[in-house]
């Protein structure tokens, strides 16, 4: 499965290069002056998470299935921001950190307590808009950073003698390397049509990672602009030796509809 969708990220990049030639007349928005172009974007994420996860204290991988009502039911904080610049030149920058921090309880006979789950996700990449006859391509590379802090807290009654508490906190950090294409085309003077797709880790720190995002735009006018889109972001990640106190894997995808705002200057 992974080779399919590695094969088929790396498909469409050629496939989006090959479909529009280089030329002057442009029909999208990109720098025509000196200087830098401005994007700042706050944007929320109806997000499912579905996949596997195992830390040392699990003998074996917990099954992980959360709909957005169990993730907005328990969340306690989160924010998701995004900044791009653009510059005369073609080449660019691109910043986007989004975080949630969870909190769960149990309240049962034989066992209560809380488990809290934090995520933050930081892209930082470097790009380079090429425009095409109609729209453009913009290519992008840099890393993918992970942080996950996990806090366990539950007291156990099983009836004496086995009566106890589980306390057990982790944090799993880690940075993908990432390359990826985005493709933009302008269906008329209002509206937009994006398409994006990136793959990394290599190995180096993910086995695989990837993203994919489908991606309508709309101008409200020169200054703001409206996203709605649908994004998927995978990781297969895995560090430390399996049975020992350092093991931790995450092979996990997050996936869903977004909608965001954004001001250009």
């Amino acid at each position: 499965m992974k080779k399919r969708y590695m094969a088929g990220i790396f498909l469409l990049a050629s496939w989006l290069h090959a479909s529009d030639a280089v030329a002057s007349d442009m029909k999208a928005e990109t720098v025509q002056e000196s200087g830098w172009q401005n994007e700042f974007q706050m944007y929320a994420l109806v997000v499912w998470m579905k996949g596997d996860m195992q830390i040392s204290k699990m003998p074996n991988a917990a099954s992980i299935y959360m709909t957005p009502s169990d993730i907005y039911g328990n969340l306690k904080l989160g924010a998701m921001l995004h900044y791009e610049g653009l510059s005369s030149n073609g080449w660019g920058i691109w910043l986007d950190y989004a975080f949630m921090n969870l909190g769960f309880k149990k309240d049962g006979v034989l066992i209560d307590g809380s488990t809290g789950f934090y995520q933050g996700i930081l892209e930082a990449f470097v790009k380079y808009r090429e425009p095409l006859e109609v729209g453009y391509i913009d290519y992008y590379g840099g890393v993918r950073w992970w942080h996950n802090d996990i806090d366990m807290d539950y007291n156990v009654d099983l009836g004496l003698p086995r009566t106890g508490s589980i306390q057990w906190s982790g944090t799993y950090d880690w940075y993908d390397p990432v390359l990826g294409a985005r493709w933009t085309y302008p269906i008329n003077e209002k509206w937009r049509f994006r398409l994006r797709g990136d793959v990394g880790g290599f190995g180096i720190a993910s086995d695989f990672t990837a993203a994919v995002e489908m991606v309508t735009l709309y101008d409200i006018d020169e200054k703001w602009q409206l996203k709605m889109s649908f994004k998927s972001l995978w990781a297969d990640y895995e560090e430390g030796t399996k049975g020992t106190t350092d093991y931790f894997a995450y092979d996990v995808v997050d996936y869903g509809p977004i909608i965001g705002i954004t001001y250009r200057f």
